[in-house]
């Protein structure tokens, strides 16, 4: 009995969130009371997300104008994001990926950017915690970002 509940726990657990909104297109001009998972392609423009938006496997996507309620992050190998004029009350983690450009956000968390592949292009951004870059393929490049906390590690002259 207790294998099988070990065993339903697991199973559980290792299923993706269903009320998760997929997002392959466009979202424009809305309110998401839920998280946003974009597995291919996603573009969101002047969007209020009251959860995460995370980034699969291969992700593009493009964040414009846009308040996120939660973090922004990567769950796999993402392919590119552009993110430009948001406002992120979490943390911004990527890691694994290759194309990312951080433009004039408002982050209240950390922004995290560990083990890409790609260009890491991070300016103008306001973060009331700490600038943090790792094992980046290609040193991160861009300048004028205003950190509350630390600038560490490949980020330390941005």
């Amino acid at each position: 009995m207790k294998t099988l509940l070990i065993a339903a726990l697991f199973t559980t657990l290792s299923l993706p969130a269903w009320a998760d909104v997929q997002c392959s297109g466009s979202l424009k001009d809305r309110s998401i009371s839920d998280n946003i998972f974009v597995g291919k392609q996603c573009t969101l423009i002047n969007v209020q997300v009251d959860g995460n938006v995370m980034l699969a496997d291969g992700a593009k996507a493009i964040l414009r104008n846009s308040h996120i309620d939660g973090n922004l992050e990567s769950k796999g190998r993402f392919a590119q994001l552009v993110a430009t004029n948001n406002r992120i009350e979490g943390n911004i983690q990527l890691e694994r990926g290759k194309l990312t450009q951080l433009h004039n956000n408002r982050v209240n968390g950390n922004i995290q950017l560990k083990n890409n592949r790609g260009t890491l292009n991070i300016s103008r951004n306001q973060v009331d915690g700490n600038l943090e870059c790792e094992n980046n393929a290609t040193p991160p490049v861009g300048g004028r970002n205003t950190v509350q906390g630390d600038k560490t590690g490949q980020c330390r002259r941005l």
